[in-house]
């Protein structure tokens, strides 16, 4: 409710909805490549609608509809679970939890209620029904996705994208070597947590599993904001930026099974970030310190390059010590 309220007014930014919505986008278009798909080609089922969960479902839905698919298209590409089960129809299947409440009302995760399913129905079920070609994790219950969740999902996709995004490592829903192991090594998989490489002996293959970190995003967003004086941020600009950050991957780190670039490349990919959200703020007008006409020869990517901070020092010497 503060977001909406104010993030048109001033130079507001919700890192917890905004950030993680953004680098999951960033983090699904690079894994639909992977599988050679777009991300309105999958369907999605998200366990966690706290205010990370559904930020990262309404960032989905932005994308799709930037691409051309209508929202009311588009969100029936989602299924969300609370911990009472599926949000879905009333039709008294499960005692319909999140209609018939004598305490917290669901009003605002109601709003993603899918018709298709019955609400209350438990997640193995729900996968077995809806078949979701994602498995996001946001509901910070450890173990939550197990070998038969897994096992069920890969039976009928052929690259299953699982991405068990809680933290801590306690609260991730399976880890990364479990999800390729239980799906034979054919899982796209992205983590909240960090996770070492697994090694397939079985495929004779290594995975290196990225993290989907907020950091690859909030550096180069801040840092446009900063340099350019942005007024406001848009959804477009978080669009762009979950592009800048996808279209930094090497053909290398995505054969590794990688859905973010390397963690020392860190500083190149923030620097992209920040260059594709001056370019949308200009596109838009909604920038006060640098427009095209006060760049003039310099380029934008070079002015920002400049205006990043570098942290080398000159070393001092003790006086004494001469």
């Amino acid at each position: 409710p503060l977001l909406e309220k104010y993030r048109t007014k001033y130079r507001v930014f919700n890192d917890d909805i905004q950030g993680t919505g953004c680098v999951t986008l960033s983090c699904m278009m690079s894994a639909a490549k992977s599988a050679n798909k777009s991300i309105g080609d999958l369907t999605y089922l998200c366990a966690g609608a706290g205010s990370a969960g559904l930020g990262v479902c309404s960032t989905l839905v932005d994308g799709m509809i930037v691409s051309g698919m209508s929202r009311s298209e588009a969100m029936k590409k989602f299924v969300v679970l609370t911990d009472k089960g599926v949000l879905g129809k009333a039709d008294n299947k499960y005692n319909n939890p999140h209609y018939n409440t004598s305490g917290k009302s669901y009003e605002r995760e109601l709003k993603w209620a899918n018709s298709q399913i019955s609400d209350g129905t438990g997640l193995l079920d729900a996968i077995k029904q809806f078949k979701p070609q994602v498995l996001l994790g946001l509901s910070t219950v450890g173990k939550l996705f197990n070998e038969e969740i897994i096992r069920t999902m890969s039976s009928y996709c052929d690259r299953p994208i699982i991405m068990p995004m809680s933290n801590p490592t306690s609260r991730t829903e399976c880890t990364a070597s479990e999800a390729y192991e239980w799906s034979d090594g054919r899982a796209i998989v992205a983590t909240g947590s960090p996770f070492p490489p697994y090694h397939s002996t079985k495929l004779n293959k290594t995975y290196v599993p990225s993290q989907c970190n907020n950091m690859y995003i909030f550096p180069g967003l801040g840092l446009a904001a900063s340099v350019a004086g942005v007024t406001i941020i848009t959804d477009k600009m978080l669009y762009k930026a979950a592009v800048a950050c996808t279209n930094m991957l090497t053909t290398e780190e995505i054969d590794e099974g990688r859905t973010f670039p390397a963690i020392h490349r860190i500083r190149e990919v923030s620097h992209s970030v920040a260059c594709a959200v001056i370019e949308e703020a200009m596109n838009e007008g909604l920038t006060t310190k640098i427009t095209p006409v006060k760049l003039k020869d310099l380029s934008l990517s070079d002015y920002v390059r400049r205006k990043m901070y570098y942290p080398q020092y000159v070393p001092l010497l003790d006086a004494r010590a001469t």
